[in-house]
């Protein structure tokens, strides 16, 4: 419910971004969820920035200090309990307290189901640019809810969060982000094979769609639930949803079979595959576009 509230779903595709250690890949969901879930509900939230490490953490104490856990923006291959070296500088986590003794965080996690501890210097270094991004630049970026006492009828909500959700992915027109990015890649696809970590690339656009925190189907399922919940959304949109995550996952298949069986002639199969997406997800939000009466 939250992440379609936060007009969660997305689709933006990169290609040759300097520093990112992967040439061709792509993400299913938006980096301003959770700022958009709060504007939606109309929350008393605040969010900020910080150049400097030590000024940042102050301010994350005064809020635990006031009980009010706060979201952070870190580098994924940058926190210890993750054992990853793939960088992802685009991970949440909610802080919820720290040790002084111990000189040490807890973190909620989405992938763990109790807390996580980090280590003062650990957690410092996770959110300030550890690794370059041009893509997700960290600076100690965090957001605080600081009170839901006063929220927008949710059915009113729901209606504002597809309509927003809807004009990012057809109402932008730009060649690499929503549906139009979708027909990028698929004209792309034939090319990852010529790159030189192309069996890295599919084995990592496999997990992105599958594996790192979606839920299944690049986001699609997650969403498709939330659609079979909302108050007021026709049943018809969480079936199509469910095509659309289906679709999704088939995708996820093929870019693992490119990878394991090394076979990038396999890549003109996923052109046709994501081309049948891009068909469904305008279709879908179309229909969204007339539901909500934009």
């Amino acid at each position: 419910m939250c992440f379609g509230l936060g007009s969660g779903l997305g689709f933006v595709y990169f290609r040759d971004v300097p520093e990112t250690g992967i040439s061709h890949f792509f993400h299913g969901r938006l980096a301003t969820l959770e700022r958009d879930l709060c504007q939606h509900l109309r929350l008393d939230f605040q969010e900020g920035q910080h150049d400097q490490a030590a000024e940042a953490w102050q301010v994350a104490r005064a809020f635990i200090d006031a009980d009010l856990p706060l979201m952070l923006n870190v580098e994924l291959s940058r926190i210890p309990y993750y054992k990853s070296r793939t960088p992802f500088p685009g991970h949440r986590v909610v802080l919820a307290g720290y040790d002084d003794a111990r000189r040490v965080a807890f973190l909620a996690d989405n992938a763990f189901e109790h807390l996580q501890e980090i280590t003062f210097d650990d957690l410092r270094d996770a959110r300030f640019a550890p690794v370059p991004s041009t893509i997700f630049p960290l600076r100690n970026d965090w957001l605080v809810v600081k009170s839901a006492m006063h929220v927008a009828p949710i059915a009113d909500a729901i209606v504002v969060a597809l309509r927003e959700n809807a004009l990012e992915m057809i109402g932008d027109r730009s060649p690499y982000r929503g549906v139009a990015g979708m027909r990028t890649l698929a004209e792309d696809f034939v090319n990852w094979g010529n790159a030189s970590d192309w069996e890295f690339c599919a084995r990592f656009g496999y997990q992105i769609i599958e594996r790192r925190g979606t839920g299944g189907g690049a986001f699609r399922k997650m969403y498709a639930e939330y659609l079979a919940q909302a108050i007021g959304v026709p049943k018809h949109l969480a079936n199509a949803m469910h095509e659309i995550a289906d679709a999704w996952t088939m995708l996820a298949m093929q870019l693992k079979r490119v990878s394991e069986e090394k076979n990038r002639a396999l890549f003109k199969e996923s052109s046709q595959a994501i081309e049948r997406i891009a068909t469904l997800e305008e279709q879908f939000w179309g229909r969204v576009l007339d539901f909500t009466g934009e």
